[in-house]
């Protein structure tokens, strides 16, 4: 099997005035909802707290696919990639205070907290930089990077983190990018190679499957 690893986090803004930040701050993954139904449809799940996998050293992020659902009394990363439903966190972002702002900085939801999350429908799309990938589909950073600029011929796709190997118990919740299609479960087709709205790189995705 091989090893997971995060997609790259780039602080754009941080790194041009890199003497007002620490470097040793860690960078939280972004979202834009591009085109997406549940703000409409009512398809929003918020009055249900993380589960014991989120917590300070692992929070969760806002662009993790969560399953959504009510009954089991805490929203959690799947287990399974046919877990249903699955939604996105897309919890408002806040400046803490004048040291810590900016939609990377975001990432402090730990268990207990309620977080906002809607749930998929067909066509949905997305832009994040919160995904992950496997050496088994991409030898490593470069090789992950130079198949996303290949996408018109050659696709990529977004499925649940459920194999991930990295050490925080919040990571299933972070997706996967993958080479094929799988044959059950939801999955996103990559749309676009992209920036979040920081002006780090990410990936632009759409439902195909949920």
């Amino acid at each position: 099997m091989g090893k997971y690893a995060r997609f790259p986090i780039t602080n754009v803004v941080g790194d041009l005035v890199a003497q007002h930040r620490d470097p040793d701050e860690k960078l939280y993954a972004s979202l834009e909802l591009n085109q997406v139904a549940f703000p409409k449809t009512g398809m929003v799940v918020s009055q249900t707290p993380l589960g014991t996998a989120f917590t300070k050293a692992a929070p969760c992020e806002n662009g993790m696919w969560v399953v959504g659902d009510k009954a089991a009394g805490a929203i959690n990363p799947p287990a399974a990639a046919t877990d249903a439903p699955i939604g996105i966190v897309y919890t408002t972002e806040k400046e803490y205070d004048r040291e810590h702002y900016g939609l990377q900085r975001f990432g402090r939801k730990i268990a207990g907290d309620y977080p906002r999350v809607g749930l998929f429908g067909i066509g949905d799309t997305v832009t994040t930089n919160c995904l992950q990938y496997s050496t088994d589909n991409f030898a490593d950073e470069a090789a992950l990077l130079a198949a996303l600029k290949k996408i018109d011929t050659t696709p990529l796709y977004v499925v649940p983190g459920v194999g991930s190997d990295l050490a925080d118990a919040s990571a299933k919740a972070v997706p996967e990018i993958v080479k094929a299609a799988p044959g059950t479960g939801i999955y996103a087709k990559i749309v676009k190679f992209y920036t979040v709205p920081n002006g780090g790189i990410g990936v632009k995705y759409q439902i195909i499957r949920v």
